[in-house]
């Protein structure tokens, strides 16, 4: 039986953090899916990286490990189906605080089901996304780059929790500058990702059910 990893990136939500490991594990347990969680923290002191923390999470994660599902911490599964899928697959359809609709067609965040040989084909995520925004829509490219095939699976529905968003509008800018430069230069990405992931675990708190790790990243 295939075994899933849940990354989990993650810093000062501990309130959902509490909510969401319950949740996770009774929707999986559900479906006969056997995983781990795995709860990436970044410490204080930098703009939040949502995409260097899930390729933390993908380093850290057990060697037997099948197949990942990169989950933010603010989104419960309703009706979402983690079963092994082979295509890079999009898996956030339809979150409630975006009204159970996609908020834009090409959207390719929130939860995103890939297989261990598709993330090191793709060299991962990008490290250079300090900030809200694009690192989902720099997977995307990637995995076209690559040449994945990468899908979207039905019905998705998931609980948003609700939360302060604080966006920095100039990073916000420059995030989706590089999107757009990495997909009119069709390169970057190769020397970008997991092979360029330098971090160090300062702290490691591991049960057979999740791992948790505070990086400085």
């Amino acid at each position: 039986m295939r075994k899933l990893a849940v990354v989990v990136p993650y810093r000062d939500r501990e309130e959902h953090l509490r909510v969401f490991l319950p949740h996770m594990k009774r929707h999986l347990d559900g479906q006969n899916i056997v995983h781990r969680i795995h709860v990436i923290e970044q410490e204080a002191g930098k703009l939040f990286n949502r995409a260097k923390l899930l390729n933390v999470g993908f380093l850290e994660a057990d060697a037997d490990c099948d197949y990942f599902v990169f989950h933010d911490v603010d989104m419960l599964p309703l009706h979402v189906d983690y079963s092994y899928q082979e295509d890079a697959t999009h898996l956030a359809a339809a979150a409630s605080q975006f009204n159970h609709a996609l908020p834009y067609p090409g959207y390719f965040g929130g939860v995103t089901m890939l297989t261990r040989e598709a993330m090191k084909k793709v060299n991962g995520y990008s490290n250079g996304y300090w900030g809200w925004g694009a690192e989902d829509d720099d997977l995307l490219c990637r995995c076209h780059l690559a040449g994945l095939k990468a899908q979207r699976r039905s019905p998705g529905i998931l609980r948003s929790l609700s939360h302060d968003r604080v966006i920095d509008e100039q990073k916000y800018e420059e995030n989706f500058g590089r999107v757009r430069e990495m997909w009119s230069k069709k390169s970057g990405w190769e020397n970008d990702g997991l092979n360029s992931c330098a971090y160090s675990v300062l702290v490691r708190d591991e049960t057979p059910e999740r791992m948790l790790i505070k990086v400085s990243i």
